[in-house]
């Protein structure tokens, strides 16, 4: 964005991410960024180029005019610390907000190499694979040792303050619902969005959303399936997304001989009509932070059945705003699922009272919590550096002593 002019008087904050596609983070994260832009801060979006495409995530921001920052090299890469410690000087980032264990370990040494401000933002471990653990473990590491720190659910806070490395306790600042102004009457009629995507008018509904990632616990939905044909005879699955479980999951349907009751409907762009055709969403992860298809199931009117993990619990209370299940576990899964099937009226209070608890979501409430970390971490420093012997140069071209 050599367009941009570098005297700008605004504070500049940059979110970066690595990021393959526009997921929920990613949908969270330019959500803020439009609104709390304003005559004083300007937020960009960075990303990592991990592929030959250009990261989504960049081309989204754009669209909605964010400036951006590319950097090149989708590894670990000594070259991408330097590129983006280059770019905070260039571009003069005042605060620099990270996402996801890619992005704080390259922004942490980033951040101590020019002296700018970091917020490190907690969004799950998954440890998917060896690799990702391995690099869980560095984002732990790192996550220990960053002043500011935010979290999404008070559970996943309680895992950083453990360590007696933390100079101040995780800020808990949980996704906003951003479908919250979504009209929506309950009971919802479904019939209308079920034929518009193909969807069987007369079927009991089940879906699940979200990437394909051990993780997710898809599996266990799966095999909770087969003790649930014997009693809803028209059950038909559908699983929402794509990832590198998706032959296993495959693998898994035709094992169980499943194949006429689930359907593979790809990446969606746009949820919303997918999960308020649907009866029930389920949400069968080992895993989670606060998640956003929980939060959109809410705001739409969809009961959910979700595993009791991470912060789900906060969004949820058992038997009042949906029901909450042990993870990995398919027969209280299947239980579960039946409950609903069999208790209409009960699956609409459900609906009812998790859509009231919406408010406690709200964007404007996430981002006047960010606004206001933003103003102190960025005053904390000032003051820091203001008692310090160590001079920063009024045009910015010198950062602790170490020239652009």
């Amino acid at each position: 964005m050599n367009s941009l002019l570098l005297t700008s008087t605004k504070t500049r904050i940059l979110h970066l991410r690595a990021s393959q596609f526009v997921g929920g983070p990613e949908k969270q994260i330019l959500h803020h960024a439009v609104h709390a832009r304003s005559s004083e801060r300007e937020i960009w979006i960075g990303s990592f180029r991990d592929g030959p495409a250009r990261p989504a995530l960049l081309d989204r921001a754009e669209e909605l005019g964010l400036p951006t920052l590319e950097f090149s090299s989708g590894r670990f890469d000594p070259r991408t610390i330097l590129e983006l410690t280059r770019a905070i000087r260039r571009y003069q980032i005042s605060l620099l907000c990270t996402h996801g264990y890619k992005a704080n370990i390259i922004g942490w040494i980033a951040a101590h190499l020019t002296g700018c401000v970091q917020i490190a933002y907690a969004r799950g471990w998954t440890s998917e694979n060896w690799r990702v653990k391995f690099y869980d473990q560095l984002d732990r590491f790192v996550l220990h040792r960053t002043e500011w720190v935010v979290c999404v659910s008070q559970a996943q806070a309680g895992q950083l303050t453990t360590r007696k490395k933390r100079t101040r306790a995780p800020m808990v600042i949980p996704n906003t619902a951003l479908l919250l102004a979504e009209n929506v009457t309950l009971p919802v009629d479904r019939l209308p969005m079920r034929r518009a995507l193909g969807l069987p008018e007369d079927a009991f509904l089940v879906c699940a959303a979200g990437r394909f990632s051990v993780e997710k616990g898809h599996v266990y939905l799966l095999r909770a399936i087969p003790s649930l044909i014997r009693r809803i005879p028209k059950l038909q699955v559908l699983l929402l997304g794509e990832g590198v479980e998706r032959k296993r999951l495959e693998h898994e349907v035709a094992q169980l001989g499943l194949q006429n009751c689930v359907r593979f409907a790809g990446f969606v762009n746009d949820v919303r009509p997918w999960i308020q055709a649907c009866d029930v969403l389920v949400n069968p992860s080992l895993s989670e932070g606060v998640p956003n298809v929980v939060l959109e199931a809410m705001a739409l009117g969809t009961p959910t059945v979700a595993t009791r993990v991470g912060g789900v619990p906060d969004l949820i209370e058992h038997l009042t705003s949906g029901l909450l299940v042990a993870p990995a576990d398919p027969k209280v899964l299947a239980y579960a699922i039946l409950h609903l099937f069999a208790n209409p009226s009960g699956s609409l209070r459900l609906a009812e009272n998790a859509h009231k608890r919406l408010a406690d979501y709200s964007p404007e409430k996430q981002t006047q919590q960010l606004i206001t970390l933003y103003l102190k971490a960025l005053s904390s420093s000032a003051a820091r550096f203001a008692s310090s012997s160590v001079a920063l140069p009024i045009d910015g071209c010198e950062i602790n002593s170490t020239k652009c």
